[in-house]
């Protein structure tokens, strides 16, 4: 048996015993949980937003995406979800909207005392505390997402355990390539992560995840320091990315630093700026940087709607400096 294959056994095993340990659960609970009735409900949201480039001089409207799922609670520790995305988030004035339609979730999942996970086509753990600090997905990504660090969605497992209010540990084992390419290459993605939330509003995170893939192993360190507050928000992030695009030697990095002011409980001020580089620590080719900048306004016409004006310059690595004026629109239902 050659080591790729004690390895893809390897994984697999962990694999099953995580299911082994859900379905444990399940069982030892669900003769206390026959008196629950199951239920299901709808939800999900859509983003839309109309921009002026003024460096091209054009104005647009778009549909930046769309979630429409459904989530069935078996009992208070069972449950599935399944989401269906629509999404072209790139803000070129080029392009069409076929072929953007993807499943996007579909999983088992459970809660029960300290533990919670999921299987199936899952939600990774990449850049789930730091959209809770951005507070502003419908205007952009937060860094390790929009700049392709890793898959947001993907086939796997994924644990979380929290032995107190305030620290939490999740493990991941994913296919490693996101929901749009469920390959079959015995090749999986790990991740772990840390996380500190105290009632002071400190918060506090740690992420690493790697792919060994043919020559290089990709790896990703996320570090994140945030503060909340009823009516302030701030987080910094440190994202670092060996082996780029799983090339030995191309590494991608950078900060991102965000913070918003509630003015009343339907004004908003908030800002943001990225630093991104890329570094050849072989080759011919010159170390390149970029950054954006993301300065606005937020109303929250309802508790479900919410809009925003604001002002946005970026200098992508490889492209010339834009500056944009976006008036989003978010609709959760």
């Amino acid at each position: 048996m050659t080591s790729k294959n004690r390895e893809s056994i390897r994984s697999l095993m962990k694999i099953l015993l995580a299911i082994i340990i859900i379905g444990g659960l399940s069982n030892r609970t669900f003769a206390q949980e026959t008196a629950n009735q199951a239920k299901g409900q709808f939800y999900g949201d859509v983003f839309f937003n109309a921009n002026h480039n003024f460096d091209a001089a054009y104005s647009s409207f778009r549909l930046n995406r769309l979630h429409f799922a459904y989530k069935y609670q078996y009992n208070q520790h069972l449950y599935f979800n399944g989401m269906v995305e629509s999404a072209r988030e790139n803000y070129e004035p080029t392009g069409d909207y076929n072929n953007i339609t993807n499943l996007f979730e579909f999983c088992f999942g459970f809660h029960y005392e300290k533990f919670e996970g999921k299987a199936g086509l899952i939600g990774t753990q990449l850049n789930q505390q730091q959209e809770a600090l951005w507070k502003h997905r419908y205007i952009d990504k937060v860094f390790a997402d929009k700049y392709g660090f890793a898959p947001t969605n993907d086939y796997g497992v994924v644990i979380k355990y929290k032995p107190t209010e305030v620290i939490s540990f999740d493990m991941a084992i994913t296919n490693g390539e996101g929901h749009k390419n469920a390959q079959v290459d015995s090749v999986f993605r790990y991740a772990v992560g840390a996380t500190l939330n105290t009632t002071a509003g400190l918060v506090v995170r740690a992420y690493a995840d790697f792919l060994n893939q043919g020559d290089a192993t990709q790896t990703n360190f996320i570090g994140i320091l945030g503060y909340q507050s009823e009516a302030f928000t701030a987080g910094v992030e440190y994202n670092q990315q060996l082996n780029s695009a799983m090339q030995s030697g191309i590494d991608l990095g950078g900060l991102s630093a965000y913070a918003s002011y509630n003015i009343n409980e339907r004004y908003q001020l908030f800002g943001r700026y990225d630093v991104i580089s890329y570094n050849y620590s072989e080759g011919e080719l010159p170390d390149s940087d970029g950054s954006l900048a993301i300065i606005g306004g937020q109303y929250q016409i309802t508790n479900q709607i919410t809009t925003s004006l604001n002002y946005r310059m970026q200098e992508l690595i490889g492209d010339t400096s834009k500056a944009y004026l976006y008036l989003n629109l978010a609709l959760e239902f």
